[in-house]
Order: C-alpha cells, then sequence, then structure tokens
C-alpha cells in the first residue's frame, strides 16, 4: 500500500503543488483541443478561465480579508471560552494534501468519474480537482480514528461516487445555468452540494406561506423599490456599516469595511462575467462533441461553485449570517466551538442556498439561518474528529482545532460515526455502509434515466 501511495504522489503532486489555477488552465486547454477548437483559440480560452478565476480568488481573498477582522472582533466581543478554535477551511485543505493519501483519492475520483460517464451514472466531468480535498479529509478522519488505510479509501471512494449524484441534481434542475447564467456548468464542491437539494425543499415549503410565496426581495427589486439602496455598492456599504458597528470597530476602520464590502459586491460578478464568457465556447464544444461521440449525451463540466458567489444576494447573506451563526453558537447547547475562522468563508454553502430561493434575499436568509443551526449541532460531533486530523498532521493547538466550515459537510458526519464504530463494523461493515449509501444514489440516478428515456421515446413518436 506505501508503495501505491508513492507511485501516485510521484506522479500528481508536481502538478497538484503548481496549485488550482495550473490545473484549471491546463485541463481547460486540453479540453479544447480535444474538442477540436483549435490551438490558439484553446490556449486563449483556457488562459481567459485562468484570468476569471484568479480575479474571482483575488477578490474573495479580498472579501475574507474585510469580513475577517469584524468577525473576529464580532467573537471576542461576544464569545466565551470553547473547547475548540476555528482555524479555517484552508489549513484542513493544506492538511488534505499533506498526506499522501490525497493522491490517491485524486486517482480515485478520477477514475469514478470516467466510470460513471460510460455507465451513464453522471452528467457531470468534474475538472474542480482540488475540491476533492473535502474526500480526503473524510478519509483522515477515518484514519485518525482507526489508523486503517482501506477503511479510509473506501470511505473516500464512496463519497467520490455520490458527491457526483448531487451535483448531478443541481445542475440538473437547471440552477447554475437559469439562476447564475452557466450554461453547461454543475457546481462541484464535495457532498456539501446537497445543501441545494434542502434549500430547493425549503424553498417549495416557503412558496406555500403566503407571506414568503413570491420572491419579492430580490436585489432588483430592492433596487428598484428605494433606488440607490438596492445597489450592490450601497448594499455592501450598508451591511460593513451594520457589521463594523455591532463589532465595536473604530470609525475609521468601519467606513473601511464598507469600503471593502462595496468594493467585492461590486467586482466580483465582472470576474464571474469574465469566467463565464471563456467557458461559454469550450461548454458549447464539448457539448457538441459529447453528443456526436455518445449518441447524443450532453455533458455538465463541473467547476469551483466560486465563480457564482459574486451574486448580490450570495454576498448579503454572507454578511448578514456571521452574527447569526455566533448566535447559534451560543444558544444551542453542548457547542464546542465558535465560528471564527470560517465565518466569511461559509459563503460557499449559502451559493447553492440563493437560487432555489430566486434570489430572495428574505427567503434565502431564513434557508441559510436553518442550515447554519443543523451544522451547528453537527459541529458537537465533528470537532473532535477534525481535532483529530489536526493531529494527525502534527499540529499542537492548547485548545484543539476546529474548522466550522467541516460542519456543513454532512459526509464529514458520517465517515466520524463510520470510524468510531470501526471496532464493531471491521472493513466489511464499512464496505456495506458505503455501498448502501452508494446503492441508493445509483437507484434514484437509474430511475431518472428510465424516466428521461420513456419521455424521449414519448416525444420521438410524437
Amino acid at each position: 500500500m506505501e508503495g501505491f501511495f508513492n507511485t501516485i504522489q510521484t506522479l500528481l503532486e508536481p502538478v497538484v503543488n503548481l496549485g488550482a489555477l495550473f490545473m484549471i488552465f491546463v485541463v481547460f486547454t486540453l479540453i479544447g483541443l480535444i474538442v477540436r477548437l483549435g490551438i490558439i483559440k484553446s490556449i486563449r480560452n483556457g488562459l481567459m478561465i485562468a484570468v476569471g478565476f484568479q480575479g474571482v480568488y483575488i477578490v474573495v481573498d479580498f472579501f475574507l480579508a474585510g469580513v475577517g477582522p469584524a468577525a473576529v472582533a464580532l467573537t471576542e466581543r461576544f464569545g466565551g471560552v470553547f473547547t475548540y478554535t476555528d482555524i479555517g477551511w484552508g489549513a484542513y485543505a493544506a492538511f488534505a494534501f499533506g498526506h499522501p493519501i490525497a493522491y490517491a483519492v485524486i486517482a480515485l475520483s478520477l477514475a469514478v468519474n470516467l466510470v460513471m460517464i460510460l455507465t451513464n451514472l453522471t452528467d457531470t466531468l468534474n475538472l474542480n480537482i482540488w475540491d476533492t480535498w473535502e474526500a480526503t479529509i473524510c478519509a483522515l478522519i477515518v484514519l485518525a480514528l482507526t489508523n486503517n488505510v482501506l477503511a479510509a479509501l473506501i470511505v473516500a471512494t464512496g463519497w467520490c461516487y455520490l458527491n457526483l449524484f448531487v451535483t448531478d441534481w443541481y445542475a440538473l434542475k437547471g440552477y447554475p445555468e437559469k439562476f447564475y447564467g452557466f450554461k453547461n456548468i454543475a457546481f462541484y464542491q464535495g457532498f456539501n452540494v446537497w445543501w441545494g437539494m434542502f434549500a430547493h425543499w425549503i424553498g417549495n415549503l416557503l412558496d406555500k406561506i403566503p407571506g414568503t410565496s413570491q420572491a419579492k426581495f430580490t436585489p432588483e427589486y430592492v433596487q428598484k423599490r428605494f433606488g440607490a439602496i438596492g445597489e450592490p455598492a450601497v448594499l455592501g456599504g450598508i451591511i460593513g456599516l451594520l457589521m463594523g458597528i455591532g463589532a465595536g470597530l473604530y470609525w475609521g476602520d468601519v467606513v473601511m469595511l464598507m469600503i471593502k464590502l462595496a468594493t467585492a459586491l461590486v467586482l466580483l460578478p465582472m470576474m464571474s462575467g469574465v469566467v463565464m464568457q471563456a467557458l461559454v465556447p469550450v461548454s458549447e464544444a464539448a457539448s457538441e462533441f459529447m453528443q456526436a461521440k455518445t449518441k447524443g449525451k450532453q455533458l455538465f463540466i463541473g467547476v469551483d461553485p466560486a465563480i457564482a458567489v459574486g451574486h448580490t444576494s450570495v454576498l448579503a447573506t454572507t454578511a448578514l449570517m456571521v452574527p447569526i451563526m455566533l448566535i447559534w453558537a451560543f444558544i444551542i447547547p453542548g457547542t464546542l466551538s465558535v465560528p471564527l475562522a470560517d465565518l466569511p468563508a461559509l459563503l460557499f454553502f449559502w451559493v447553492f442556498a440563493a437560487a432555489p430561493n430566486k434570489g430572495d434575499m428574505l427567503r434565502t436568509l431564513i434557508t441559510t439561518i436553518i442550515m447554519g443551526g443543523l451544522a451547528t449541532v453537527s459541529g458537537i460531533f465533528i470537532a473532535p474528529w477534525a481535532n483529530g486530523v489536526a493531529k494527525l498532521m502534527g499540529v499542537e493547538n492548547v485548545t484543539g482545532a476546529t474548522s466550522t466550515f467541516l460542519y456543513f459537510c454532512q459526509d464529514m458526519l458520517v465517515s466520524g460515526f463510520i470510524g468510531e464504530n470501526f471496532a464493531k463494523l471491521g472493513i466489511a461493515g464499512v464496505l456495506i455502509i458505503m455501498i448502501v449509501l452508494m446503492a441508493i444514489g445509483t437507484a434514484f440516478r437509474v430511475r431518472y434515466n428510465i424516466q428521461k428515456s420513456k419521455a424521449m421515446a414519448t416525444a420521438a413518436a410524437q
């Protein structure tokens, strides 16, 4: 097994170490060449997609850096003593790629994706290799609890398989295209995409309540109804003002926070637009190519949902959820940590809630409040396992280490329970659990395939 790890690491480590942007450029350039866009156009589109993502990452980092100090100040002002310290998802992504098992997970995820495409079990060609770090953390949780590499790889493989089902579901509902404007695109970011399904169900419930049945408080409505107040820059400034005052910041820092949030709300949609413009010819060519090669089959290209976080509803929700997440941590009994480093980064979950709620900021906020409460409860169980991963990677912290981001990843919850009960389950038990979960996902997919075939046959007969 060690030799296998070393081989995979030797092959993939140089590429992974160059970072996400390198992979984005190379992969999309190669796709352009494969679907016959031509050398120059393929390189140009690969560069522009990388440029757009770089812009998104820069502005997101700027946004997080602006909100971060205010979040820390809010935590210190209203917080207490907790068992674990939120050190942020970035640290855990580093833990993931710092362990040799990560390279085996990448290889397994690519193999699983290919097999599922060939067997018509997924419509997504995942190019977001970076976010395999989440499945790797699941593997490390199991490894830390069991010291069994095989069990860790079984769990990680299962999640790579299941992740594609929820990714497909969200894309097939049309949310990336109809709401965010990304045609033939799927958002791949680990099993946490399931929150899009959750938001869809909550959205259907809100549709039945008179006060929330209509998507009224969209950014467009607010701007039309209240004029300049609804503009992204002004809205960001207002939220920054309220957050800064709540955090007790010096008046000059409050103004700077207003400027930073306004900047993020204005620039992020622009950077997402750069990505979208460059993705269009690639996705269209890829779609035509796959339809020709697979008798009409159309594939979504799986990318990082970071391209969609610039939507005004998402950024406004992110800022509003900062104090709400703190409140959840204080009022839910048994909470072991207070959100800190990950507070602003939770926009990567709120992005899945905005589309099912049609951009209505009130409906989105209601949905994310429920999401935050459920994740806080999950954190009671996940926090010790996250700390176990940190210790496995050699990190020593007086109060322990955790990540609020992980609390939203329900695959972490299941993986931890599997690891804790490994003595009773054994390898056979772990395998059975993951096979059952995979079988459930497969059953829903097969049902969808049958319904789609019947619909196509009916349409052809008419």
